[in-house]
């Protein structure tokens, strides 16, 4: 299952981008879904949750807005800033 992180200031996706890859994840810049789209619309795809939800423990990114689950049957909010 892939994750994507939806950020609402491109530094804030950019930031947490290197610091997965930093930690030994694989992730990438994608749009955000846009039904979580914030701000600049960007997002960070990583299958590795347990490794992101470090970084984010870690880091101080207050640009989050969402977490979404990705899969055949398409996105799935897991955390919203709006609720």
């Amino acid at each position: 299952m892939k994750y994507v992180f939806s950020f609402s200031s491109r530094n804030g996706a950019m930031r947490f981008l290197d610091a997965v890859n930093t930690s030994g994840g694989r992730a990438s810049l994608v749009n955000s879904p846009q039904t979580g789209s914030h701000g600049c619309g960007l997002g960070v795809k990583c299958d590795d949750y347990e490794l992101c939800r470090g970084v984010l423990n870690r880091g101080y990114y207050s640009s989050l807005r969402a977490i979404f689950s990705l899969d055949q049957n398409g996105y799935k909010t897991i955390y919203s800033t709006e609720n």
